[in-house]
């Protein structure tokens, strides 16, 4: 999720600096909502779908903790960004414990407060890939995994000339597990005639994956639709068994 897919509610009761601080805001995210005191915060929050709420702390009718606490009744995960002065040091100790995702000290500074959003932005997109791998079918998930299984295995073959026995994925959340089994070419399994020679044949194994890594990457993003960043490799050859890890990142 990038800034430009983002709802951001700004609650602040002094004018100037809510008019100051929006304009900022509508440059950098997908839609912006203000209001002037938590009460009209919380109706805005009830009746638009909200990514990211800032909020002063200190405001008139409703402050920004309470306001902060009503939403987490509905809302136990919306990051909320408090703008205060460094003269409320005990609101700031008592907002802890509603989960409050930064602090940033009035007068605003654009640096600190665009970090912020970057930050919040990457928190999202997290959130956004962690829900909808938990949420999809078993039926999705295994389609999934017979496409990359399919693929992984055309790689292989047409990069080493020989097609594995048997290739299986595992989409475990963002984790994905591949094991190839049946994959050694005919030099290697010379090479494994002689015990001597085992950590030889690992080593070309996994030279041959570092070779194909991107590729397996490429492919896998493309299926899923989120970025796939090779974590681990464990070659057997003695057993013809390989196993690789990828995680899916934004």
């Amino acid at each position: 999720m990038s800034l430009k897919d983002i709802t951001c509610l700004y609650v602040e009761d002094e004018i100037f600096l809510r008019e100051e601080i929006a304009r900022f805001l509508k440059r950098r995210v997908g839609r912006l909502i203000t209001a002037e005191n938590g009460q009209e915060g919380l109706e805005k929050f009830e009746k638009f779908p909200v990514d990211l709420v800032i909020t002063d702390l200190k405001m008139p009718v409703m402050d920004g903790l309470e306001m902060t606490r009503e939403i987490r009744e509905k809302n136990d995960r919306v990051p909320v960004i408090i703008t205060t002065a460094l003269s409320d040091v005990e609101l700031m100790q008592s907002s802890i414990e509603v989960g409050i995702e930064r602090y940033l000290l009035k007068p605003i500074d654009v640096s600190a407060l665009t970090a912020a959003l970057e930050s919040v932005s990457k928190k999202l997109a997290k959130l956004t890939l962690e829900q909808t791998l938990r949420h999809i079918s078993v039926e999705e998930s295994k389609s999934l995994e017979r496409k990359i299984e399919s693929e992984v295995a055309r790689i292989i073959k047409m990069s080493s000339g020989k097609g594995p026995q048997k290739v299986t994925a595992f989409l475990r959340a963002n984790l994905v597990e591949i094991v190839i089994t049946g994959s050694r070419t005919t030099l290697e399994l010379t090479l494994l005639k002689s015990d001597g020679n085992k950590r030889i044949a690992d080593y070309v194994r996994e030279t041959y994956y570092q070779q194909i890594q991107v590729e397996i990457e490429s492919i896998i993003s493309d299926i899923i639709g989120y970025k796939a960043i090779w974590m681990s490799q464990n070659c057997n050859s003695q057993k013809d068994v390989d196993m690789f890890k990828l995680i899916l990142e934004i």
